[in-house]
């Protein structure tokens, strides 16, 4: 099965190496959050409504962005056109074989509501699917079993904080959502992404239809759909897709629990992947200057090869190595170098 091309995933976050000791040879290693913005967010889309198609998918493609369309595997109406939306470098997901609520489903029915429906998918549309949507945002101990056994991430959920920030350690199974409405003011919109903004968070939206739709849920105007992507473009918010930005966080969270080994000049980062983690994920890092004594030139290696540091000073770590080595040759005349 041949899968899609996929753009590539840039990762970051915030960690320090090991705390330096007077005149010690490793330096602070600060790693780039959100891929360099001052925040995050994810425009999610559920059901697959036409209106998807006609309004939202061409506005996205106008900004170069790219977003993520939660599909009911035994409803999908217009097949081709979603695969030239993949094609584009959008994402599709799992939200289920029929769209029914939690409580509807026995055991037998809620592992064919999403395992089934992840495979119809896969086989529909040749891609490798790795997140999914609860439907009605409900979720169950049956359903979520299921889920976390064949996905990386799940948007649903109840919760009363809706931004992610770095310091939070989320349920990889249930990411909190914010959804449109139709009575809700553009203004209302605009607060929700200051807040993400001031926060510095990972803020996710849920779509339905939108402005000439026959069927979706509460459907949005394009006025208002515009809105917020004007309003999102005047900020340094990085806007990606729901595996985009919830694979470098779910990274962040895998390296700062990387086994650290450190051996005279030379520190080793290890770490295993979780199931189901993408390919072609990156992550920027780059060395935080602390004046210290003694620290002398930096280097970084992976798998045997040399990596080298944009204008900017930032290197681009390959994650799905699974390793990361820092060398440091102390400064002549320092202790270290005794």
């Amino acid at each position: 099965m041949r899968r899609p091309r996929q753009a590539a995933l840039s990762l970051g976050f915030f960690i320090s190496a090991s705390a330096l000791w007077a005149g010690g040879p490793f330096p602070e290693v600060q790693v780039v959050p959100w891929n360099g913005h001052k925040a995050a967010t994810s425009l999610t889309f559920d059901g697959g409504d036409p209106s998807q198609l006609d309004v939202a998918v061409p506005e996205l493609n106008q900004r170069h962005w790219h977003g993520t369309f939660f599909l009911i595997a035994n409803h999908i109406v217009r097949k081709d056109e979603w695969r030239k939306v993949l094609a584009s470098g959008h994402e599709i997901g799992n939200h289920t074989l029929d769209h029914q609520h939690a409580k509807e489903l026995a055991s037998a029915d809620e592992e064919s509501q999403v395992v089934g429906a992840r495979r119809v998918l896969q086989k529909e549309f040749g891609i490798q699917v790795y997140t999914f949507a609860y439907p009605f945002n409900e979720t169950s101990p049956g359903l979520k079993k299921w889920v976390e056994s064949t996905h990386l991430l799940a948007r649903g959920g109840n919760t009363d904080r809706y931004e992610i920030t770095p310091d939070q350690d989320p349920d990889w199974m249930e990411i909190p959502a914010r959804g449109t409405l139709t009575d809700i003011p553009l203004s209302s919109y605009r607060k929700w992404i200051d807040a993400d903004y001031r926060k510095g968070g990972w803020l996710v939206w849920v779509i339905h239809g939108l402005e000439g739709t026959p069927s979706g849920g509460e459907p949005i105007s394009q006025k208002n759909f515009e809105g917020i992507l004007d309003d999102l473009q005047s900020k340094d918010i990085w806007v990606g897709t729901f595996l985009e930005v919830g694979s470098y966080f779910r990274a962040e969270k895998i390296f700062e629990h990387a086994s650290v080994k450190e051996v005279d000049s030379e520190k080793d980062w290890s770490w295993d992947l979780p199931d189901h983690f993408p390919d072609r994920v990156f992550l920027k890092l780059r060395l935080v200057p602390s004046g210290e004594r003694g620290v002398g030139k930096v280097e970084f290696r992976q798998d045997g090869r040399k990596l080298t540091p944009d204008s900017q000073g930032i290197y681009t770590i390959d994650f799905n190595l699974k390793g990361l080595t820092m060398l440091v040759r102390p400064k002549l005349g320092s202790l270290n170098s005794l």
